[in-house]
């Protein structure tokens, strides 16, 4: 039935498979003979058996050693069979061979077409590639993240009346013209004075108008 299929499928079987099949018609053919060779030596035992009872001892040596040949032939006919098994299962394992031979072959093929897309150099090149595009991000992060654009410049001159000035109103706060909350100071701020008159107040009142007015035409320029 399979070879009909092929047949109508326009399939041709192997030389392999072709070969196989024979073997397997020719073990099948050599079994039958085994069974008749046993059957034979069955028989001429028989006879061994009949031509004794009967006085026939010449006879019944003939019958048994034509049994023997029998024998013989069943003996030699397995040995033929099993070299034809053992071929049987040689094709097999050498057309494993070749499929295996055939799928290492196309794992080359594949495993080549892999090292031309990516090559020592080719790869080197990537690598190359990459190292600078991440040093490109880490500039760009770098300059986005950059603060000094909300910084006040100012310079050393500016800084020095900023701290004179600094220094000035931490004096003020220490006669108690300023509330303690106007500012920030390092030193805790001594309490205010019951002996402050209201002149006096007054006056610290403009000088500390007058060093925030500096202030802030300081910051502008």
């Amino acid at each position: 039935m399979k070879r009909f299929r092929g047949f109508l499928t326009g399939k041709k079987p192997s030389g392999s498979t072709e070969t196989k099949a024979k073997l397997k018609r020719t073990i099948n053919q050599m079994e039958v003979k085994i069974r008749n060779y046993q059957r034979q030596a069955d028989e001429q035992y028989e006879l061994a058996r009949t031509l004794l009872k009967s006085g026939n001892k010449v006879g019944a040596q003939q019958a048994l050693k034509r049994r023997e040949l029998y024998l013989t032939q069943v003996s030699n006919t397995h040995n033929k069979i099993a070299n034809l098994q053992r071929t049987i299962d040689t094709l097999d394992v050498s057309a494993d061979n070749v499929a295996l031979t055939d799928t290492l072959a196309s794992a080359q093929t594949a495993i080549d077409a892999n090292i031309e897309a990516a090559s020592p150099e080719r790869t080197e090149e990537v690598m190359m590639e990459l190292e600078e595009s991440i040093e490109m991000v880490s500039g760009m992060e770098e300059a986005l993240t950059d603060t000094s654009i909300t910084e006040i410049g100012m310079d050393v001159e500016v800084d020095d009346r900023i701290s004179k000035q600094m220094a000035e109103l931490e004096a003020e706060l220490t006669t108690g013209s300023l509330p303690a909350t106007s500012v920030e100071t390092s030193e805790p701020i001594p309490p205010v004075t019951e002996t402050a008159t209201p002149a006096k107040r007054e006056a610290d009142k403009k000088k500390l108008d007058e060093m925030r007015r500096q202030i802030e035409e300081g910051l502008r320029s």
